[in-house]
């Protein structure tokens, strides 16, 4: 019963033996769904005053993460909040003194990732055997803290906010906490998020809140055709359990290279109707209660490159990597050094690992360049009009529905191989990439 109290109701006993349709019942409920309690705040929010949103939400929020993950990650996170926003009071001190907002700014990066690092390894005692590397920040919510905790420093370090402000705390404990956004985004600024709450009585209509629930409903769709098929038909039978699955990685290299290659596309799938998913229910759920959140997703497996997938692709945390890397590390001047800067940082967000830190950013930055390069080549040409740009019109080699097929073949495979190189903590895709070729 201790193990309840300090690790939430998934550490119960019956959680972990008990099993609905041959299936862990804690593999289903570990798996968040298109929606989740978040969704009882479309309840609350119409029974209060505008001015009383916020109280009403932190403690709606804070009573769900004391029931479902304990005292431990409720406390832990309640005292990371308190860290950043005494940080960034620290930090726009020094930064209005220095009239530069660098240095508490690197400050600041350094003071949230000492805390967020230790997450990864991380494997929470009841859980032990059924949890793996990287869990607690992919799958419990610290990842997105991470970035919104750094978009609230830079806001008050270039005194955007102000956290000496009346009810400064309270306003960014609510952009912590949110639990309909809190596991996995979509990311939004704190202004953002602080404009819709408080205005978020006016969007209470019908309207709205039917377009929510149709929402929450695709999003539940998307998450059926995961369990039922991929994950109960391909998944489960070959013992490959958890959100990361990572027993296919362990095995790969006694596997079968065709049913590697399978599992890979299995995987690509997943992944995207899993996080397009949420971000369905997480849409739906938040506009139920006046809340806009932007969109995250624009069928990026139909991209003609892959620079245009990563704009299709998780596109708000696209954002948050463009303002809070891209740009600070000069990118425009130097962009191959941004784009590196900015999947080296998405590499470690995801795992700090070698692979994920710098394979996964080599790549990009490779195949990046060449399309930059490819683009540039029919851009000079179609100045000259010159029998190159005319007869890879003929050819169908520019602007035409086999080019446009070819790149999605390229789109799918470079993030396929992304996903080895980031999501298998043990080996970096070193062991499966080998024998998916059958060495």
């Amino acid at each position: 019963m201790l193990d309840v109290w300090l690790y939430g109701i998934f550490a119960l006993d019956s959680a972990q033996v008990h099993h609905v349709s041959h299936e862990p019942l804690l593999e289903i409920v570990r798996v968040p769904m298109a929606i989740n309690v978040g969704i009882f705040g479309a309840l609350l929010v119409p029974l209060v005053a505008q001015a009383r949103v916020r109280e009403v939400l932190i403690a709606f929020s804070l009573v769900c993460f004391l029931v479902l993950t304990g005292l431990v990650f409720t406390g832990l996170l309640l005292g990371a909040a308190a860290v950043v926003f005494l940080t960034a009071r620290l930090l726009q001190g020094w930064a209005q003194r220095r009239r530069s907002p660098e240095r508490p700014l690197a400050v600041g990066w350094l003071v949230i990732h000492l805390m967020y690092l230790p997450l990864f390894f991380v494997i929470l005692p009841p859980f032990d055997g059924r949890m793996t590397w990287g869990e607690v920040t992919q799958f419990w919510g610290a990842a997105f803290v991470t970035l919104k905790s750094i978009n609230y420093v830079r806001m008050a370090c270039e005194r955007r906010v102000d956290p000496f402000a009346a009810g400064a705390f309270r306003r960014f404990l609510l952009y912590v906490v949110h639990i309909a956004s809190f596991r996995f985004g979509p990311y939004q600024t704190f202004l953002q998020f602080d404009h819709e709450v408080s205005t978020c009585k006016e969007r209470l209509t019908w309207r709205n809140r039917a377009i929510g629930a149709g929402r929450i409903a695709i999003g539940i769709a998307k998450f059926l055709v995961i369990f039922h098929w991929i994950n109960k038909e391909f998944f489960y039978p070959n013992g490959y359990f958890g959100p990361l699955a990572e027993e296919l990685f362990l095995n790969a290299a006694n596997a079968d290279p065709g049913h590697l290659w399978l599992m890979m596309y299995l995987y690509v799938l997943r992944m995207y109707l899993f996080i397009s998913g949420l971000s369905d229910g997480v849409i739906g759920m938040n506009l139920m209660m006046g809340i806009r959140v932007p969109e995250n997703s624009n069928w990026p497996f139909l991209s003609r490159d892959v620079i245009e997938f990563w704009r299709r692709w998780h596109i708000q945390t696209g954002a948050f990597l463009r303002d809070e890397v891209f740009f600070p590390v000069g990118g425009l001047r130097n962009r191959n050094l941004g784009f590196f800067c900015v999947f080296a940082y998405c590499g470690f967000w995801h795992f700090p690992s070698a692979t994920a830190i710098l394979l996964f950013p080599i790549l990009q930055v490779a195949v990046f360049e060449a399309t930059h390069q490819l683009r540039a080549f029919w851009q000079r040409h179609q100045a000259l009009d010159d029998a190159i740009y005319v007869w890879g019109g003929r050819l169908f080699l520019r602007d035409s529905w086999l080019v446009h097929g070819l790149g999605i073949v390229i789109v799918v495979h470079v993030f396929a191989l992304s996903c080895l190189f980031v999501f298998d903590h043990n080996y970096g895709g070193l062991t499966m990439l080998p024998r998916m070729f059958g060495f």
